[in-house]
């Protein structure tokens, strides 16, 4: 039997809180049962959150955590002082709950967190509402906040061998008669180590002037061609300049030519390239669309919008151009670029789509002068540690023709270093290497392919010319 009774209505409870860390400071052996479901931020009281997580850090090590010393850890601890010092310590220890009930306080804590959580969220998008917010925002927000919740719940869920075997099997019956696609990106060699399923989501990243966005566009052509309905966040450009870049795929004109005066053969080639995209689903979402639950409430609109029938698969893929572009909230872009990147995947999930969210990596390797330097790895993506945890897939694109042409590289003149540039020059000229450096449900591998930077043009190399790399 619990010790104390808490209210419905109520969202914090102090005592709970001190008789939870009393026991604790008792017997450290029971900290073992509560780790796995309390973390410090579930706590009201910030004092008894930065006890909480000094007891772990000591328990882990081997430590021994007691009254008396978390009274001399905590002698210049302001928060401490305020609730009686020294004696506050032996407090605790004498409030401590029975062991056999120190699950039941863990939970109690983290269900009022829950509670505070969603109660700060709901009143925040009231205020929002109430001041002229718009609703779909907020009822998208809303439901965002909820499918996270439910992803991160501690609440067992569990299925049986049999149905996950059946499920497993109904999927291959449905990817055999082509019902559960994986969305093309137009590059055999890359299809054959990447798999863009539904529900995933994938990190495209790469230095400025690598070709990410052009990668992007070809992907989206090709699986716009291959009958998949798309949708294009364009956080960085205007939609017309966008509209160009994809133009220009198709009709294989310059796209930074597009603003000056064409040839009547040019403009012709522009237009039949404009009627054929006319034709494919294909839409660009508004700039005002700049923030996770706007992306949502517009893909559901997008999804009621292309609904499958016949060999059109639906709206099956979401484009991000870029992710650190993205609008959050929080007190730091790093925090903001974690909600980010980890809300994408429920994203992902809810619309049923394939999410590729572009990402800046490392400023420092556009400046490397050696190329073999400069290839990007997971540790070079720019802001936070979650864009390499949250994506199912992480790929870089990177051209070593950027590093070696002049001026920026100056050919040597010993005949033997201008003979190894000239032989990496030749080889990497119009190629770029598409890496995957991490891979859920494909393998980690590197492509080389063609490319053509004026008018985002990405293909597989010829058999003949097929390598790896360097």
């Amino acid at each position: 039997m619990m010790h104390q009774e808490v209210t419905a209505s109520a969202l914090f409870s102090v005592e709970a809180e001190q008789q939870l860390l009393g026991a604790i400071l008792n017997d450290n052996t029971l900290f073992d049962q509560i780790s796995s479901m309390l973390r410090p931020d579930h706590f009201y009281d910030p004092v008894h959150a930065r006890i909480y997580k000094l007891a772990a850090a000591r328990i882990a090590k081997d430590h021994l955590v007691s009254p008396v010393q978390m009274k001399s850890d905590f002698a210049e601890d302001e928060g401490a002082q305020q609730l009686g010092g020294p004696t506050y310590f032996i407090k605790l220890s004498g409030a401590a709950v029975s062991s056999f009930a120190i699950r039941d306080y863990a939970d109690m804590i983290v269900k009022l967190h829950d509670r505070r959580t969603m109660a700060g969220r709901l009143k925040q998008l009231s205020e929002e509402v109430e001041k002229g917010g718009d609703a779909g925002k907020a009822a998208s927000e809303l439901e965002l906040y909820l499918h996270e919740r439910e992803e991160h719940s501690d609440e067992p869920r569990t299925m049986s061998f049999l149905k996950a075997q059946t499920l497993s099997l109904q999927r291959m019956i449905d990817i055999k008669n082509g019902e559960q696609v994986k969305v093309p990106s137009g590059l055999q060699a890359l299809d054959e180590i990447l798999k863009l399923n539904p529900k995933q989501y994938t990190i495209l990243g790469g230095s400025t002037s690598m070709g990410k966005t052009a990668l992007a566009l070809s992907i989206t052509l090709a699986a716009a061609r291959a009958g998949f309905g798309v949708g294009f966040v364009t956080l960085e450009m205007p939609e017309e300049d966008l509209a160009n870049r994809i133009n220009s795929v198709i009709s294989q004109i310059p796209y930074n030519t597009y603003t000056d005066p064409m040839s009547e053969n040019q403009f012709r080639k522009v237009v039949e390239a404009a009627k054929e995209l006319e034709a494919l689903p294909l839409e660009i979402f508004s700039e005002r669309v700049r923030d996770v639950p706007a992306i949502l409430s517009e893909g559901k609109k997008l999804k009621r919008k292309m609904k499958p029938n016949g060999p059109f698969k639906g709206f099956k893929l979401l484009v991000i151009d870029y992710i650190q572009l993205v609008r959050a909230k929080g007190e730091s872009q790093h925090v903001r670029l974690a909600e980010v990147a980890n809300a994408l995947k429920q994203v992902a999930k809810q619309l049923d789509v394939h999410v590729i969210a572009l990402a800046q990596v490392d400023r420092s390797l556009g400046k490397e002068e050696n190329y073999q330097n400069a290839r990007p790895r997971l540790a070079d993506l720019r802001g936070s540690g979650d864009l390499e945890n949250a994506p199912d897939n992480v790929v870089f694109v990177f051209r070593p023709e950027y590093y070696l042409t002049p001026p920026r590289c100056i050919p040597p003149k010993d005949p033997d270093q201008r003979a190894d540039w000239e032989a990496d020059y030749d080889h990497w000229k119009g190629k770029a290497e598409i890496i995957v450096a991490k891979a859920r449900m494909g393998k980690i591998d590197s492509v080389t392919v063609e490319c053509d930077m004026t008018t985002n043009v990405f293909r597989d190399v010829p058999d003949r010319q097929m390598d790896a790399g360097f």
